[in-house]
């Protein structure tokens, strides 16, 4: 009986370690979560800038380097969708704005296609600043494909490496 109590106590105080470090693991985790998550929206923000600032300065640049016209003229996601993102971005709190004041802003909300197995006959809706993933790679906004995008800008960046550097001037 003695030894009951004993190990019924001894259950007791590891319950209550287990319980107190749970909490304790709970709030780091989350803490961790939440820090992952602020990492990955840093990413996402990088990306839709960097393909929109692509996307812009390769519209200038193509014609003047002939070599990565052809490259270019195929990328047509990188050009449809990239700059168009990074402007939505750019300004979703504007848009993010006037979509809570009933007047949303073109574009900024986009029926997606994406998920074809939610209910309903439109696969769900992506604002400009979502992330949605399938098997065909990662959305932003519902509109950009990263996989898709890299797939477009690396044989132009393949080409435009092996364009020599312009020969220094000369006063």
């Amino acid at each position: 009986m003695e030894s009951s109590r004993r190990s019924t106590a001894a259950m007791h105080e590891v319950s209550k370690d287990a319980i107190h470090n749970f909490g304790k693991n709970r709030a780091r985790l989350n803490a961790e979560r939440l820090v992952a998550q602020a990492h990955r929206q840093l990413n996402q923000y990088h990306f839709v800038l960097t393909t929109g600032s692509l996307a812009k300065t390769l519209t200038r640049l193509a014609p003047l380097f002939p070599a990565i016209q052809p490259m270019y003229d195929a990328a047509e996601h990188l050009k449809k969708e990239g700059l168009y993102l990074r402007n939505m971005i750019e300004h979703a709190d504007t848009n993010v704005a006037a979509a809570k004041k009933g007047t949303p802003r073109g574009g900024f909300v986009r029926k997606s296609n994406l998920l074809p197995e939610l209910p309903g006959s439109s696969g769900g809706t992506a604002d400009a600043t979502a992330l949605l993933i399938d098997q065909n790679g990662h959305w932003l906004g519902g509109r950009l494909n990263v996989e898709r995008v890299m797939a477009e800008v690396r044989p132009i960046y393949e080409v435009a490496r092996a364009i020599p550097p312009p020969a220094p001037l000369r006063p």
